[in-house]
């Protein structure tokens, strides 16, 4: 039964999210730690809002994934949608709570990505490229968020977030690969859908590089320590090159859903990088 619950919020994700806050506002201070009870809202703000959007976004596809993942638990009925909407208000309520401990900016931004988390799975999924999008504005507002709870957002900080943004397009696309059969069945119109998944896997590619092409700026603006940067974040690139270049040579569903699942990883790492990078 845990084991399904913890399905259900996706950790992974909801940790990232919580941990990008966390980074957000390391990078925008110049490495000085912000207060402990700055860092602790953050997380948790990033890590319930997250939690409810992952909630949100398997209520509303119980009928997709009955096709594309039955064995998740909601389709597979392990834990049943009543439970899911208590969890979806339950930790909305907490998110936004530990926005508002850490003022008012920060309070409007969580805000502001609550709602458009709730479009998304209301609305924009079905968009295809628009929800894609708002998907990968929701995975790069936490360095948005952590500078903002500290006041102090910088260019270099909205650098990082538009390479998290474009890659995060990259993996949505990817992602509209692997669910082709169930989005179809829904009308949801990804781009694999309408120019079918190979031409899918292309624009994902050109994403890709875009963000890899950014991944120089902190290095020439003198904001990061070189070879620290450097190592973990080429690693990345190397990564989103690679696994696009296979997802456009065999754009199967098993090989999207292996690639879109490493490059969270890819992600995880790259904050990381950003993290131990960082210039005073």
């Amino acid at each position: 039964m845990i084991k399904d619950y913890i399905k259900l919020i996706r950790p992974l994700n909801d940790i990232m999210i919580g941990f990008s806050v966390i980074v957000g506002s390391f990078i925008a201070s110049g490495r000085q730690i912000p207060s402990i009870n700055s860092l602790i809202f953050g997380f948790l703000t990033g890590f319930f809002i997250s939690s409810s959007a992952m909630i949100l976004n398997d209520i509303i596809d119980i009928n997709i994934d009955k096709v594309n993942n039955p064995s998740r638990p909601l389709p597979s009925g392990k834990i049943n949608t009543n439970r899911a909407y208590f969890l979806f208000y339950l930790f909305t309520f907490l998110g936004l709570i530990f926005s508002f401990l850490t003022g008012i900016i920060t309070f409007i931004i969580a805000l502001i990505s609550y709602f458009i988390a709730v479009l998304y799975n209301k609305k924009g999924k079905k968009s295809g490229f628009i929800g894609n999008i708002m998907v990968a504005y929701s995975m790069g507002v936490p360095l948005l968020y952590g500078a903002a709870m500290i006041n102090k957002l910088g260019l270099n900080i909205v650098i990082y977030w538009l390479m998290i943004f474009l890659s995060g397009i990259a993996r949505e696309i990817t992602k509209g690969i692997s669910d082709v059969e169930g989005d179809k069945i829904a009308g949801v119109k990804t781009l694999a859908v309408i120019f079918g998944r190979r031409t899918a896997a292309i624009f994902a590619f050109l994403f890709y590089i875009i963000a890899v092409a950014l991944s120089p700026l902190p290095v020439i603006m003198n904001k990061v320590y070189t070879m620290i940067y450097i190592i973990p974040i080429s690693i990345v690139d190397i990564i989103f090159i690679t696994l696009s270049l296979l997802t456009i040579i065999k754009p199967t569903k098993e090989i999207s859903t292996k690639n879109k699942n490493i490059s969270l990883i890819a992600m995880l790492i790259g904050l990381l990088g950003f993290l131990m990078s960082t210039k005073p």
